[in-house]
């Protein structure tokens, strides 16, 4: 009998019995659905991280925060003569909130050489206006959702306009009033969240922070340096202070994200398991009321070896048909999930975070679909169905002849 043969007659055994069949390919493709659409989302969210890294942040550069030790401007000395090292920019970050008709909004302080912001932050740009004198104390470039609020009656903060902001000091709360400078467009970066930030000059932090830095920005003379300067300082500062480099974001997104998709793939597996079992007990089903027509084939000259391959065919065509429409389903659900993510609005998924790592994202996330990955999972999937289809159909092709025809259902 031809391979298209079999095929053909397996596929319209299937469709004879056209719930049972629909409802156990239902049950095959939660599995790939599963996989395929999360994993997607999450190389998705990866690619969205990744670009806005490196579109925002310099490859060369690295931020020291403090360990066991406070960081002062004998640090910066130490760090500046380090073979490989470009340029070292101290920078203050306070924690405050902005004084408003609504009530008080949280926000944050960098303080900085503004003058080396552009260098360090390449994707840091002005909207309109300009940086404060490198000598002014009162003057501000505030974040785009300052400028531009996301909320119905929020105020809005323009250039030439003055902003109060309520800050958390060593000598306790501090108020104090700046004139708006300037406004930022639209900044994601795994440094601060500085959309919903101050940026002055650092006079400011200076005046109540004295040289113990939040941090520093080591600009490293070429990418091919960063790590030889990472290890210098690791050798001369040891556990005094933290150091990462955007390639170690990198590093370390990329491992968080595989972990998670680690997980995931776990979880998909069980549905796998469960695809199994109904294969299995389908398959076992169709035997039992196909038994006359497995001693009718039997008796017009079919040989155990071609009852068991028409019963394998069946399976793996399920599994292929599960696995395709699993597929379908799993690109849908990765659409689906990102969609759910951008409707929390703007700024949705951001969080505040300083020097210490957080990541802020307002970006569209839209889901990576890898052909190799899927093929893999139609593959898995036609596998699990192989297997289950082998035990049942090994029983049909034991059958006696003569004892099928007498089988009654």
């Amino acid at each position: 009998m031809k391979f298209s043969d079999v095929v053909s007659f397996s596929f319209k055994a299937l469709t004879s019995k056209k719930l049972r069949t629909s409802l156990t390919i239902l049950g095959i493709l939660i599995g790939p659905a599963i996989v395929v659409g999360l994993t997607g989302l999450t190389l998705g969210f990866s690619s969205v991280l990744t670009h806005q890294l490196f579109s925002s942040l310099s490859p060369t550069d690295i931020f020291v925060t403090p360990g066991t030790n406070v960081i002062t401007s004998y640090t910066v000395q130490q760090i500046s003569h380090m073979p490989g090292v470009k340029a070292v920019v101290p920078f203050y970050l306070i924690s405050g909130t902005i004084e408003t008709p609504s009530g008080p909004e949280a926000t944050e302080i960098l303080s900085i050489s503004t003058g080396r912001a552009s260098e360090v932050f390449p994707g840091l740009t002005l909207q309109e206006g300009q940086y404060p004198s490198p000598y002014s104390s009162y003057g501000a470039v505030v974040g785009y959702y300052i400028a531009h609020p996301q909320y119905p009656g929020q105020p809005t903060y323009q250039v030439g306009q003055t902003i109060t902001v309520v800050m958390n000091t060593p000598n306790g709360k501090i108020t104090k009033t700046f004139l708006v400078t300037g406004s930022f467009n639209e900044f994601s970066s795994a440094f601060a969240d500085i959309d919903r930030a101050l940026v002055v000059q650092n006079i400011v932090g200076s005046q109540y922070y004295g040289d113990q830095y939040s941090g520093l920005i080591v600009e490293a003379s070429s990418v091919s340096q960063v790590n030889n300067v990472v290890t210098e300082i690791h050798n001369e500062l040891g556990r005094s202070v933290s150091v990462t480099s955007v390639e170690q974001f990198i590093t370390l997104i990329n491992n968080s994200l595989s972990a998670v998709s680690s997980l995931l793939f776990v979880a998909g597996a069980s549905s796998f398991i469960v695809a199994f079992v109904g294969i299995l007990s389908t398959m076992f089903t169709t035997v039992v009321e196909r038994t006359r027509e497995i001693g009718v084939l039997r008796a017009i000259g079919f040989t155990r070896r071609g009852i068991m391959v028409i019963f394998v065919t069946e399976a793996i065509l399920m599994g292929l048909l599960g696995g395709l429409a699993g597929i379908g389903a799993g690109v849908g659900m990765g659409y689906l999930l990102t969609s759910a993510t951008d409707s929390g609005g703007p700024g949705a998924g951001r969080g505040s975070a300083a020097a210490s790592g957080g990541l802020g994202i307002n970006a569209h996330i839209t889901p990576v679909f890898e052909p190799t990955f899927m093929a893999e999972v139609i593959l898995i999937t036609v596998l699990f169905s192989l297997l289950a289809g082998i035990i049942p159909a090994y029983r049909a092709s034991r059958i006696e002849p003569a004892v099928a025809l007498r089988y009654e259902v």
